[in-house]
């Protein structure tokens, strides 16, 4: 009697194919082995399947892949070529190989060197630029009674949630791709500004060299880390943070600069003329920072002073929204019953304190002094009751805006100060501003775990090793799409072509710049049909390769042999 079931095929020989030639499961396997009693798939079989299991379904949890593998286990046995048991999926062996993945810094960075330099080699990545940053991720966990120590800590919250425990994670990636080379997962209440140097360090091991430009955020602009980047030879290119002595050095620069603002153009492919997207000027600067207390490191900086047409008119209109709010706040703003003229000034002081507003306002209060009879004595006064005078104190609040503070509020809009101690001959002005505009990159490796397609959150883990081992494969996981993406985006540009059809209602829409997302969407209605009888089992794809999936393959160099499987193996019968 023959029996037959259906199987769905969708982007899974084309996910285990890419993790296969990102060569995951041999680096995992060439540093981490199991325990003599463990059975079934190894951990770089495992976390392979897992890697493709969080693409395909966009999520993390464990308790759910052993239901997807069962799902597509033919598909998975015959793309691999593993005897893929049942129970070699379930969530207490994800767990322990989660943990095990997590429980070594040591390891952990070797993998990640190792996978680094193999993708940079093949895929033949551009090194000449390399972004950092840091973001955090709220857990709704309970407190245990070590809340102070480990990985789960309160700490300052990105998405402000102050209130729930937290892990940080730091992400360094590859222009043009995006694509992850270093990743560290750390307590939720880390200091961000000396996670900088230690991730150049990592990206240079991995890299193979320092001569690449380093671009992150105003945090890791402190003296010390730039003065240890130079020292090693390193270039880097941030924004100052607008604390400190920096607001009086841009008021300074901008007021009175030392050369007239040159204009910065972005040459769009759409429009033969380029559009201005800001002006600017450089200052140069000699540096000196004490680095380990013993030696004075001294070096050369460029100050790219310069501003963003879009950010000053957005802080322009937020600006005047401000100070009109503050001065609808004061207007509003009435004596209390009993409160004297210091206790009115200090109620104003707050509405300008809360809008940021203190210096752009000039406040007064004065008090009207009358005087007011009144009887002694309870009860109805009579005319001959006792009388006093009584002094009576009414508070008055003015304002005035302080016109000359406002223009220069409104003059130092959008203006910024970024540091570099790349020399002039190698990095003008327009470029510093182009490097700095693409910042969006490691963004958007955050977006993808946060509200994208590799879901981080919510986190169900508790054991912080096996949190730390889960990040660990969800950067793999960013790893294997961006490089998706890279390599079609590539090989269009190459051929100087557009694909169409990735987008659903508009068929002729055509990019240059497709996400992974829409090319892996693209493989959504492949099914395998699965024959199944006394003495054999056999099976083959159903459906046919349309032209748009065959040239996704294509862009990806992936053969479409992948999805051409057929297959039919005899059962053997029990001869006693």
């Amino acid at each position: 009697m023959q029996h037959q079931r259906i199987e769905r095929v969708d982007d899974i020989p084309l996910l285990l194919h890419w993790l296969s030639t990102m060569k995951v499961q041999e680096v995992i396997d060439s540093i981490w082995q199991p325990h003599g009693n463990w059975d079934g798939l190894r951990y770089g079989q495992l976390a392979q399947l897992f890697i493709a299991y969080v693409i395909h379904t966009q999520t993390h949890t464990l308790c759910t892949m052993e239901e997807w593998a069962a799902k597509h286990r033919t598909v998975i046995q015959q793309c691999t070529g593993w005897d893929v048991a049942l129970k070699d999926t379930t969530d207490d062996r994800l767990g322990r190989m989660v943990e095990v993945l997590g429980l070594s810094d040591t390891d952990n960075l070797r993998f990640q060197q190792e996978m680094g330099k193999h993708l940079i080699h093949a895929y033949h990545l551009p090194t000449d630029v390399a972004r950092f940053d840091t973001t955090s991720f709220n857990v709704y966990h309970a407190p245990g009674p070590n809340a102070s120590e480990g990985l789960l800590r309160f700490g300052h919250s990105k998405n402000h949630r102050p209130d729930l425990l937290q892990f940080k994670q730091g992400l360094a990636t590859l222009d043009p791709a995006g694509v992850p080379l270093y990743s560290t997962t750390l307590p939720g209440n880390t200091a961000d500004d000396p996670l900088y140097f230690p991730a150049w360090i990592e990206l240079k091991k991995t890299i193979g060299h320092g001569d690449f430009l380093y671009v992150a955020d105003s945090k890791a602009s402190a003296l010390k880390t730039r003065a240890a980047i130079d020292k090693e030879g390193g270039s880097y290119l941030f924004p100052l943070p607008k604390t400190g002595d920096v607001p009086q050095h841009l008021c300074q620069f901008v007021l009175n600069p030392p050369t007239k603002p040159q204009p910065i153009f972005h040459a769009s492919s759409a429009q033969q003329q380029p559009s201005m997207i800001g002006q600017g000027f450089v200052v140069h600067k000699q540096m000196s920072a004490d680095i380990d207390g013993s030696s004075l490191h001294t070096w050369s900086e460029q100050w790219f002073v310069v501003q963003s047409c879009s950010y000053a008119e957005s802080q322009t209109e937020a600006w005047t929204k401000r100070i009109e709010n503050a001065e609808q706040e004061l207007q509003r703003i009435k004596p209390k019953k009993g409160e004297n003229a210091q206790e009115l000034l200090q109620r104003a002081e707050k509405i300008l304190k809360g809008r940021n507003c203190e210096s752009l306002f000039s406040l007064e209060v004065w008090e009207t002094v009358t005087h007011q009879e009144k009887f002694q004595g309870r009860g109805r006064p009579k005319a001959d009751s006792p009388r006093i005078l009584v002094e009576l104190r009414h508070p008055t609040l003015s304002f005035q805006r302080s016109t000359a503070a406002i223009a220069q509020v409104l003059l130092l809009a959008g203006w910024r100060i970024y540091v570099s101690n790349v020399p002039a001959h190698k990095m003008s002005l327009e470029q510093s501003v182009h490097y700095y505009r693409d910042e969006w990159q490691v963004e958007r490796g955050f977006h993808r775990f946060k509200e994208g397609s590799l879901p981080a959150l919510p986190v169900y883990l508790h054991l912080h090793d096996r949190i730390k081992g889960l990040m660990l494969l969800l950067t793999v996981a960013l790893q294997a799409i961006t490089l998706i993406e890279y390599v079609a985006r590539r090989q269009l540009a190459a051929q100087q072509e557009h694909i169409a059809g990735l987008v659903p209602g508009n068929p002729k829409m055509k990019t240059q710049r497709p996400t992974a997302e829409r090319l892996l969407s693209q493989f959504g209605q492949v099914h395998l049909l699965i024959k199944e009888s006394d003495d054999s089992v056999s099976g083959y794809i159903v459906e046919t390769l349309n032209p748009l999936q065959i040239r996704i393959l294509d862009l990806l160099g992936i053969p479409i042999t992948i999805y051409a499987f057929t297959f039919r193996q005899e059962k053997f019968k029990d001869s006693s």
